[in-house]
């Protein structure tokens, strides 16, 4: 799923800590848009280190937004250690977004997509919810709010 394109448009970042932040940006080679904790190497050098690539449409879009604010005011606990607390999909391509406990946080992934996943604790979440509006605007204005799916 990892991009090096220098076409990347940022959508939005979210700082966390000192040592990593939240970002999301648009791979127009892709047609995708990456969330990605990015943080530094041994050599002081960028490197993300987890990533969920969703599909860069209004569908989608939206289906994300709605899972993120479903799951800012579920019970994480009420829900078993690797149980599915929300989900969001199918889409046209049978792809799904899960959000499954994992610990004190939730990891959201993109089945069947083996390693297109990233893990957030609630406060990364919150943050992360308060800066889709911001990214939506963003990716409205380079065409992609427009409904691409069926």
């Amino acid at each position: 799923m990892a991009s090096t394109n220098e076409d990347a448009v940022a959508l939005a970042t979210v700082r966390l800590d000192n040592d990593r932040h939240l970002n999301m940006r648009h791979l127009p080679d892709r047609g995708t848009v990456e969330i990605g904790w990015w943080g530094w190497d041994e050599a002081g050098a960028p490197a993300r280190t987890e990533v969920l690539e969703l599909a860069a449409d209004a569908v989608e879009g939206s289906a994300f937004s709605r899972l993120c604010r479903q799951l800012l005011d579920a019970d994480w606990q009420e829900a078993g250690e690797g149980t599915a607390i929300a989900r969001a999909g199918p889409f046209v391509d049978g792809a799904e977004l899960v959000a499954v406990r994992s610990g004190d946080a939730v990891t959201l992934a993109r089945h069947p997509e083996p390693g297109n996943m990233i893990r957030l604790t609630r406060e990364a979440l919150g943050l992360l919810a308060g800066k889709l509006p911001e990214a939506e605007e963003k990716l409205a204005g380079l065409g992609f709010g427009l409904p691409q799916q069926g």
